[in-house]
Protein backbone atom coordinates (compact mmCIF):
# COMPACT_ATOMS: atom_id res chain seq x y z
CA UNK A 1 0.00 0.00 0.00
CA UNK A 2 1.27 3.42 -1.09
CA UNK A 3 2.60 5.23 1.96
CA UNK A 4 1.93 9.03 2.27
CA UNK A 5 3.38 11.51 4.31
CA UNK A 6 2.42 14.26 6.44
CA UNK A 7 2.94 17.35 4.28
CA UNK A 8 0.00 16.72 1.87
CA UNK A 9 -0.10 14.49 -1.31
CA UNK A 10 -2.73 15.02 -3.79
CA UNK A 11 -3.41 11.39 -5.45
CA UNK A 12 -5.53 12.42 -8.60
CA UNK A 13 -6.14 9.64 -10.32
CA UNK A 14 -4.90 5.74 -9.56
CA UNK A 15 -3.13 3.06 -11.52
CA UNK A 16 -3.72 -0.58 -11.99
CA UNK A 17 -0.36 -2.87 -11.92
CA UNK A 18 0.56 -3.73 -15.63
CA UNK A 19 0.84 -7.86 -16.23
CA UNK A 20 3.44 -10.14 -17.06
CA UNK A 21 3.89 -10.00 -20.49
CA UNK A 22 1.67 -6.86 -21.78
CA UNK A 23 3.24 -4.24 -23.40
CA UNK A 24 0.04 -1.91 -23.88
CA UNK A 25 -0.01 1.03 -22.21
CA UNK A 26 -1.08 1.89 -19.23
CA UNK A 27 -3.52 3.76 -17.55
CA UNK A 28 -2.03 7.68 -17.19
CA UNK A 29 0.57 8.07 -14.24
CA UNK A 30 -1.10 9.96 -10.99
CA UNK A 31 -0.36 12.85 -10.05
CA UNK A 32 1.70 14.00 -7.28
CA UNK A 33 1.96 17.09 -5.10
CA UNK A 34 3.77 18.66 -2.08
CA UNK A 35 7.06 19.14 -0.97
CA UNK A 36 8.89 15.68 -0.09
CA UNK A 37 7.44 12.56 1.42
CA UNK A 38 7.52 8.51 0.90
CA UNK A 39 5.65 7.44 -2.45
CA UNK A 40 5.65 2.94 -3.17
CA UNK A 41 5.37 3.16 -7.50
CA UNK A 42 2.99 0.33 -8.63
CA UNK A 43 3.26 1.61 -12.25
CA UNK A 44 3.90 5.13 -12.59
CA UNK A 45 4.12 8.44 -10.68
CA UNK A 46 4.32 12.03 -11.66
CA UNK A 47 6.03 14.23 -9.11
CA UNK A 48 5.96 18.46 -9.69
CA UNK A 49 8.87 20.34 -9.04
CA UNK A 50 8.26 22.35 -5.81
CA UNK A 51 7.82 25.84 -5.40
CA UNK A 52 11.19 26.06 -2.52
CA UNK A 53 14.29 23.95 -2.08
CA UNK A 54 15.08 21.36 0.68
CA UNK A 55 12.49 19.00 -0.30
CA UNK A 56 13.52 15.44 -0.58
CA UNK A 57 11.01 12.07 -1.56
CA UNK A 58 12.04 8.57 -1.00
CA UNK A 59 10.58 6.27 -3.67
CA UNK A 60 10.05 2.40 -3.37
CA UNK A 61 9.02 0.43 -6.16
CA UNK A 62 8.28 -3.65 -6.08
CA UNK A 63 11.74 -5.42 -4.63
CA UNK A 64 12.81 -7.45 -7.66
CA UNK A 65 12.24 -3.92 -9.47
CA UNK A 66 14.07 -1.13 -10.14
CA UNK A 67 13.21 2.25 -10.89
CA UNK A 68 13.23 4.75 -14.04
CA UNK A 69 13.09 8.55 -14.26
CA UNK A 70 12.23 11.02 -17.05
CA UNK A 71 11.72 14.85 -17.49
CA UNK A 72 8.41 16.06 -18.44
CA UNK A 73 8.91 19.20 -20.18
CA UNK A 74 11.66 21.29 -20.11
CA UNK A 75 12.67 19.18 -23.16
CA UNK A 76 12.73 16.35 -21.29
CA UNK A 77 16.35 17.23 -20.60
CA UNK A 78 18.27 16.10 -17.39
CA UNK A 79 20.60 18.87 -18.25
CA UNK A 80 18.41 21.85 -18.09
CA UNK A 81 16.81 20.16 -14.34
CA UNK A 82 20.42 18.76 -12.81
CA UNK A 83 21.20 22.27 -11.13
CA UNK A 84 18.05 21.51 -9.14
CA UNK A 85 17.79 18.33 -8.43
CA UNK A 86 19.90 15.19 -7.75
CA UNK A 87 18.56 11.33 -8.15
CA UNK A 88 20.02 9.09 -5.28
CA UNK A 89 20.49 5.64 -5.95
CA UNK A 90 19.24 4.74 -2.89
CA UNK A 91 18.47 6.61 0.76
CA UNK A 92 20.57 7.88 3.04
CA UNK A 93 23.59 10.67 2.98
CA UNK A 94 25.90 8.38 1.02
CA UNK A 95 24.07 7.39 -1.54
CA UNK A 96 25.11 7.81 -5.01
CA UNK A 97 24.27 10.70 -7.69
CA UNK A 98 22.45 9.45 -10.56
CA UNK A 99 23.38 11.27 -13.58
CA UNK A 100 22.10 11.08 -17.32
CA UNK A 101 25.83 11.03 -18.82
CA UNK A 102 26.77 7.86 -16.71
CA UNK A 103 24.19 6.16 -17.64
CA UNK A 104 24.94 3.02 -20.03
CA UNK A 105 22.64 2.72 -22.85
CA UNK A 106 21.74 -0.17 -25.15
CA UNK A 107 23.14 -0.23 -28.51
CA UNK A 108 19.30 -1.88 -29.72
CA UNK A 109 17.47 0.28 -27.69
CA UNK A 110 14.72 2.49 -29.46
CA UNK A 111 16.24 6.01 -30.18
CA UNK A 112 12.76 7.44 -29.93
CA UNK A 113 12.97 6.67 -26.30
CA UNK A 114 13.14 9.90 -23.82
CA UNK A 115 16.35 10.46 -21.73
CA UNK A 116 16.37 8.10 -19.03
CA UNK A 117 17.90 7.72 -15.59
CA UNK A 118 17.47 3.95 -14.09
CA UNK A 119 18.30 3.20 -10.46
CA UNK A 120 20.34 -0.03 -9.69
CA UNK A 121 17.40 -1.58 -6.93
CA UNK A 122 13.82 -0.35 -5.72
CA UNK A 123 14.71 2.63 -4.04
CA UNK A 124 16.05 5.98 -4.65
CA UNK A 125 15.60 9.19 -3.38
CA UNK A 126 14.96 12.84 -5.15
CA UNK A 127 16.23 15.78 -3.68
CA UNK A 128 15.26 19.63 -4.76
CA UNK A 129 18.08 21.29 -3.66
CA UNK A 130 17.41 24.71 -5.30
CA UNK A 131 13.99 26.57 -5.90
CA UNK A 132 13.29 25.80 -9.92
CA UNK A 133 12.99 28.78 -12.03
CA UNK A 134 10.98 26.88 -14.50
CA UNK A 135 7.79 25.01 -14.31
CA UNK A 136 8.60 20.68 -14.74
CA UNK A 137 7.67 17.21 -13.43
CA UNK A 138 9.40 14.24 -13.00
CA UNK A 139 7.77 10.94 -14.10
CA UNK A 140 9.14 7.94 -12.47
CA UNK A 141 8.09 4.57 -12.82
CA UNK A 142 8.59 0.86 -12.21
CA UNK A 143 10.60 -0.93 -14.37
CA UNK A 144 12.53 -4.47 -15.35
CA UNK A 145 16.01 -4.27 -14.91
CA UNK A 146 17.77 -4.93 -18.47
CA UNK A 147 20.86 -7.25 -19.06
CA UNK A 148 23.34 -5.95 -21.87
CA UNK A 149 23.41 -9.82 -22.83
CA UNK A 150 22.47 -13.05 -21.82
CA UNK A 151 25.47 -14.72 -22.23
CA UNK A 152 27.59 -15.25 -25.04
CA UNK A 153 25.56 -15.15 -28.92
CA UNK A 154 22.93 -12.92 -26.99
CA UNK A 155 21.57 -9.54 -27.18
CA UNK A 156 19.43 -6.99 -25.00
CA UNK A 157 17.43 -3.56 -24.87
CA UNK A 158 14.42 -1.69 -24.14
CA UNK A 159 13.00 -1.75 -27.98
CA UNK A 160 10.05 -0.72 -27.31
CA UNK A 161 9.74 1.02 -24.20
CA UNK A 162 11.30 2.62 -20.64
CA UNK A 163 9.95 -0.31 -18.77
CA UNK A 164 10.39 -3.11 -20.73
CA UNK A 165 13.37 -5.54 -21.92
CA UNK A 166 13.77 -7.93 -24.81
CA UNK A 167 16.65 -10.34 -25.20
CA UNK A 168 17.18 -12.47 -28.63
CA UNK A 169 19.81 -15.24 -28.22
CA UNK A 170 21.11 -16.07 -31.86
CA UNK A 171 21.87 -19.56 -30.07
CA UNK A 172 19.60 -22.04 -32.19
CA UNK A 173 17.51 -24.37 -29.76
CA UNK A 174 14.34 -25.95 -30.17
CA UNK A 175 11.13 -23.89 -28.64
CA UNK A 176 11.18 -25.82 -25.48
CA UNK A 177 14.92 -25.68 -24.94
CA UNK A 178 14.38 -21.91 -25.58
CA UNK A 179 11.40 -21.33 -23.14
CA UNK A 180 13.90 -22.67 -20.78
CA UNK A 181 16.34 -20.83 -21.67
CA UNK A 182 14.06 -17.52 -21.17
CA UNK A 183 13.08 -18.36 -17.98
CA UNK A 184 16.60 -19.32 -16.84
CA UNK A 185 17.08 -15.55 -17.20
CA UNK A 186 14.25 -14.35 -15.26
CA UNK A 187 11.97 -14.00 -18.60
CA UNK A 188 9.85 -15.27 -20.75
CA UNK A 189 9.89 -16.56 -24.41
CA UNK A 190 7.65 -13.81 -26.50
CA UNK A 191 4.12 -13.27 -27.31
CA UNK A 192 3.33 -11.12 -29.48
CA UNK A 193 0.73 -8.43 -28.56
CA UNK A 194 0.29 -5.90 -31.03
CA UNK A 195 1.80 -4.77 -34.28
CA UNK A 196 3.75 -1.92 -32.91
CA UNK A 197 5.33 -4.60 -30.74
CA UNK A 198 6.35 -6.59 -33.32
CA UNK A 199 7.75 -3.77 -35.80
CA UNK A 200 10.19 -3.26 -32.91
CA UNK A 201 11.57 -6.37 -32.63
CA UNK A 202 11.97 -6.48 -36.56
CA UNK A 203 13.24 -2.77 -36.63
CA UNK A 204 15.86 -3.69 -34.46
CA UNK A 205 16.70 -7.77 -35.44
CA UNK A 206 15.59 -7.81 -39.21
CA UNK A 207 13.83 -10.21 -41.09
CA UNK A 208 16.45 -12.59 -41.63
CA UNK A 209 16.22 -14.08 -38.27
CA UNK A 210 13.64 -16.74 -37.88
CA UNK A 211 13.10 -17.11 -33.91
CA UNK A 212 10.50 -18.61 -32.08
CA UNK A 213 8.10 -16.96 -30.34
CA UNK A 214 5.50 -19.10 -27.16
CA UNK A 215 2.74 -19.69 -29.45
CA UNK A 216 1.76 -22.86 -29.58
CA UNK A 217 -1.12 -25.39 -30.50
CA UNK A 218 0.35 -28.35 -29.18
CA UNK A 219 -2.43 -28.48 -26.68
CA UNK A 220 -4.91 -28.76 -28.71
CA UNK A 221 -4.68 -28.71 -32.96
CA UNK A 222 -6.38 -25.27 -34.27
CA UNK A 223 -6.19 -23.19 -31.03
CA UNK A 224 -3.02 -21.29 -30.94
CA UNK A 225 -2.41 -19.72 -27.57
CA UNK A 226 0.55 -17.97 -26.25
CA UNK A 227 2.07 -20.33 -23.77
CA UNK A 228 3.74 -17.55 -21.63
CA UNK A 229 0.86 -15.69 -21.10
CA UNK A 230 -2.19 -18.30 -21.44
CA UNK A 231 -4.05 -16.07 -23.60
CA UNK A 232 -5.41 -17.15 -26.74
CA UNK A 233 -4.25 -15.53 -30.30
CA UNK A 234 -8.01 -14.90 -31.08
CA UNK A 235 -9.80 -12.78 -30.63
CA UNK A 236 -6.51 -10.74 -30.96
CA UNK A 237 -3.36 -9.51 -33.26
CA UNK A 238 -1.91 -12.17 -35.87
CA UNK A 239 0.59 -11.88 -38.74
CA UNK A 240 0.79 -15.14 -40.11
CA UNK A 241 2.18 -15.56 -43.72
CA UNK A 242 -0.26 -16.28 -46.66
CA UNK A 243 -1.20 -19.65 -45.95
CA UNK A 244 -0.03 -20.40 -42.65
CA UNK A 245 -0.47 -21.90 -40.51
CA UNK A 246 -0.50 -24.88 -41.97
CA UNK A 247 0.76 -28.21 -41.39
CA UNK A 248 2.87 -30.10 -44.38
CA UNK A 249 4.30 -32.97 -43.47
CA UNK A 250 2.66 -35.73 -41.05
CA UNK A 251 -1.06 -33.50 -39.67
CA UNK A 252 -0.17 -32.10 -36.59
CA UNK A 253 3.03 -32.39 -36.22
CA UNK A 254 3.55 -28.36 -37.09
CA UNK A 255 2.49 -27.20 -33.37
CA UNK A 256 5.24 -23.95 -32.89
CA UNK A 257 5.37 -20.47 -34.38
CA UNK A 258 8.12 -18.45 -35.14
CA UNK A 259 8.23 -15.13 -36.83
CA UNK A 260 9.66 -14.52 -40.44
CA UNK A 261 7.68 -17.00 -42.22
CA UNK A 262 7.64 -15.89 -46.13
CA UNK A 263 5.69 -16.99 -48.54
CA UNK A 264 4.94 -14.76 -52.10
CA UNK A 265 7.30 -12.29 -50.93
CA UNK A 266 5.01 -11.25 -47.73
CA UNK A 267 6.66 -11.42 -44.45
CA UNK A 268 4.77 -13.28 -41.66
CA UNK A 269 4.77 -15.54 -39.42
CA UNK A 270 4.60 -20.07 -39.69
CA UNK A 271 4.24 -22.85 -37.60
CA UNK A 272 6.92 -25.35 -37.14
CA UNK A 273 7.97 -28.79 -35.56
CA UNK A 274 8.55 -27.62 -32.72
CA UNK A 275 12.04 -29.76 -32.41
CA UNK A 276 13.33 -27.04 -34.93
CA UNK A 277 16.91 -25.32 -33.86
CA UNK A 278 16.18 -21.88 -34.09
CA UNK A 279 16.96 -18.31 -32.44
CA UNK A 280 14.78 -16.42 -30.27
CA UNK A 281 13.35 -13.65 -28.35
CA UNK A 282 12.84 -13.35 -24.32
CA UNK A 283 10.78 -10.70 -23.22
CA UNK A 284 10.13 -9.24 -19.37
CA UNK A 285 8.07 -6.53 -18.37
CA UNK A 286 7.33 -4.13 -15.10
Amino acid sequence: MTQFSILGIFVLSTLSSSAFGNVLAPRGPRDVEGCGGSIFVEDAVVIDAPLSANCKWQIKTDENRVLVFTVVSAGGNFKQVEEFLSIHDGLGLDSSVLLFENQKVHEVSKKELPEAIYTTGSVAEVRFKKTPTSVFKLKIQKAVNCPFNLGAESQCGRVVDETSCYCATFTKRDQTSQTSYCDSNAMKLWAIESYEEEFAIQTVWGTSNTMWTSGSDEQMEGKWIWETTGSNLYPGYANWADGQPDNLGQEGTENCLHINGSRNGRVGWNNLPCSNLLDAICEAHS
